[in-house]
């Protein structure tokens, strides 16, 4: 019988085909996607192990916050579980800190927010002494804290405002990535706590890489500090002006820096 034209095309379709099942064969499977409830309450707890004590004349022990101040995702690099919880004393931040990936990519990254050295431990185990993370600044321009919470928090959101934050990538010839503000605070003092001060980030997807914290002072004046949840350079500007420009984080062996990342045992332990 003669073989009809289409035979061929038909024949090179079925090849095809059972090529393709036999090389998928070969690719171990992926494995599925966690539950992202299940997800944040295995980093809840994991974050919830870790001991942070600020070292001064008596240690003062931080308070992990119960839930995440913020759950995010980074699509731009494949990141689609993240999140991010804070440590306080007596309702000011101290340590913030940021839990991404999954399985063997699952990394713990935390910077201080304090002024003053914060000693970290894990299961009994010494983690991590932290330098003073952060140098606060005066913000010049802005208008004297409203008495009220409610109208204090309008006037933190106005002011974040005014500052601008950039991503750098050293090592991709320059590539910047402007960042975008999420207009409301992660994090806010408790109206019990001293000082007000909010936490607002600078994301990339929703994804925290620029800290901006801003505090109302009882002298009626205001102040700001930076923190990094990367380690590739950021710039910020005030009013069009540039306030921030910190270089890679490169720290020489040994050093007490005030940001770190942990690849931490479950990741080592992760089929």
């Amino acid at each position: 019988m003669q073989n009809s034209p289409c035979t061929p095309i038909l024949i090179g379709v079925v090849l095809n085909a059972l090529a393709a099942v036999a090389y998928s064969q070969d690719i171990p499977a992926q494995p599925p996607l966690p539950d992202r409830k299940e997800w944040l309450e295995q980093r809840a707890g994991e974050f919830a192990s870790y001991r942070f004590e600020i070292e001064d004349a008596r240690r003062k022990l931080l308070t992990l916050e119960p839930t995440p101040i913020l759950d995010w995702s980074n699509p731009e690099r494949n990141t689609f579980f993240g999140a991010t919880f804070v440590w306080t004393y007596e309702g000011r931040p101290e340590l913030i800190g940021s839990a991404y990936g999954r399985a063997k990519s699952l990394r713990h990254e935390f910077h201080s927010l304090s002024i003053e050295p914060i000693v970290a431990q894990r299961s009994g185990s010494k983690v991590h002494r932290f330098q003073p993370g952060i140098q606060w600044r005066e913000l010049a321009g802005a208008p004297a804290p409203a008495a009220s919470a409610a109208l204090r928090l309008t006037q933190m959101r106005r002011q974040a405002e005014r500052f601008q934050a950039t991503l750098i990538f050293r090592r991709q010839n320059d590539k910047q990535i402007p960042l975008r503000l999420l207009p409301r605070p992660i994090y806010r003092s408790p109206e019990s706590a001293v000082d007000d001060i909010a936490l607002f980030v600078f994301v990339q997807g929703t994804d925290p890489e620029c800290v901006l914290l801003l505090e109302a002072k009882p002298d009626k004046t205001w102040r700001y500090a930076f923190a990094r949840q990367n380690s590739a350079s950021l710039q910020a500007d005030l009013d069009g002006k540039q306030v921030l420009d910190m270089p890679p984080h490169q720290p020489p062996p040994n050093s007490e820096p005030a940001y770190i990342e942990v690849t931490p045992p479950e990741a080592r332990a992760a089929p």
